[in-house]
Order: C-alpha cells, then sequence, then structure tokens
C-alpha cells in the first residue's frame, strides 16, 4: 500500500473545476482535487480502492481520456465524499499534450 505522505512528485492544486466521469457510463465519481503527471486525487463518491476506471476528465481546454488505477481512499470527514488517489495507466495518445497544458495551468 503506498502511503499518503511519501510521494516522488508534487501534487498541483487544483483551480478550476475539472469533473471525473467514467468514461463508458457517463457516471460523475467527483471532482479533481489535484494533478501531476503520474496521477491525481479526487473527490466524490462510488469509487472503489484497488480498482481500474476508464475516465474522463473534463477540462476547460478539452477532455482527458485515460485510463487510471484507484490506489487508496480516505474519508474527507463530511461523511458524504471520500478522497481518492489514482495513478495513470494509459492516456490516449492525443489527450497527452492536452494534460501537460492543464497541469502547466496550476503551476506556481
Amino acid at each position: 500500500m503506498i502511503e499518503h505522505n511519501k510521494r516522488a512528485k508534487p501534487r498541483l492544486i487544483v483551480t478550476e473545476e475539472v469533473l471525473v466521469r467514467h468514461e463508458l457510463t457517463g457516471e460523475l465519481l467527483g471532482k479533481l482535487a489535484n494533478i501531476h503527471e503520474e496521477g491525481f486525487m479526487v473527490i466524490g463518491d462510488a469509487m472503489q480502492e484497488d480498482c481500474t476506471y476508464p475516465l474522463l476528465l473534463e477540462t476547460a481546454l478539452a477532455p482527458i481520456r485515460c485510463t487510471a488505477e484507484c490506489l487508496w481512499i480516505s474519508n474527507t470527514g463530511s461523511g458524504s465524499h471520500i478522497w481518492a488517489g489514482f495513478a495513470f495507466l494509459d492516456i490516449h495518445p492525443e489527450d497527452q499534450d492536452i494534460l501537460y497544458r492543464l497541469i502547466k495551468l496550476f503551476q506556481p
């Protein structure tokens, strides 16, 4: 299991609304909280640890289609939502540039 405090890459806080949907069903899973080139964190519900998801990140630039693994989940303390940490497994080649542009938006 990955420890939350031992991260190789700094996470960039997402300051714009980026919705995260299941690509095949369209189900809204949550909103992007932070991101980097290897993974991201979502606040939402209906996600399960150790599961692989085909996802659509709905950004203002363009949608990003990817496959990601949910590595961990944690309660937010609100009782109605969870935090979920994901690792990118695959990003559609034409969406890779959009991901890099999105990450640059949130760099200090």
